[in-house]
């Protein structure tokens, strides 16, 4: 009967108590310590920390003729019949959220969903919805919805991939080649 009252007494405390613990583990591992390079190196977390300011080009399927001239790169590597222009990315991530901005030549966009998939044989790989407003000054760039996959390469700190539009909203498709610079 004492341990039935015992029980009954500190029952909630110690609940409390490890709900409390574990919820502040929890924010200091997705907030800070999934980042620690002994983490990665010893495998316990596969997914890479991508956090930072990226920059580099975006290759667009869109009509040059309808890109102010001053928005286009004709110098280093250029892939066959896209328009290179010059752009930057930035990430937030913590353990268990992402967040990617893209700071376009035109028109900014921001991911909607985005996960990051680790393979053993295979790349990580970024993948995002994303959502553009369109652009103010350029009537012919409407708000729409497109998708990025970028595959990342740790060893030339990378970030390479392509990304589409819905046919139905602008249709156009290309591909991003950004390094961290932050």
């Amino acid at each position: 009967m004492i341990y039935l009252g015992v029980a009954w007494l500190f029952g909630p405390v110690i609940g409390l108590a490890i709900g409390g613990i574990s919820t502040l583990l929890y924010a200091t591992f997705t907030r800070k310590l999934w980042k620690w390079d002994v983490l990665h190196r010893y495998s316990v977390v596969a997914v890479p920390n991508l956090n930072g300011t990226w920059t580099g080009y975006l290759y667009t399927s869109r009509d040059e003729t309808m890109i102010p001239d001053n928005q286009i790169v004709t110098d280093g590597t250029q892939y066959d019949n896209l328009t290179k222009q010059e752009t930057e990315i930035t990430i937030e991530q913590t353990w268990d959220k992402i967040l990617v901005t893209l700071n376009g030549p035109e028109s900014p966009s921001r991911s909607e969903a985005a996960t990051i998939l680790v393979n053993d044989k295979a790349w990580p790989t970024l993948t995002y919805n994303y959502w553009n407003e369109g652009s103010m000054t350029n009537d012919d760039l409407d708000p729409h919805y497109g998708t990025a996959v970028l595959e990342y390469h740790e060893d030339e700190e990378k970030l390479q991939g392509k990304y589409y539009n819905r046919p139905d909203q602008r249709g156009t498709h290309g591909v991003l080649e950004l390094y961290r610079t932050e």
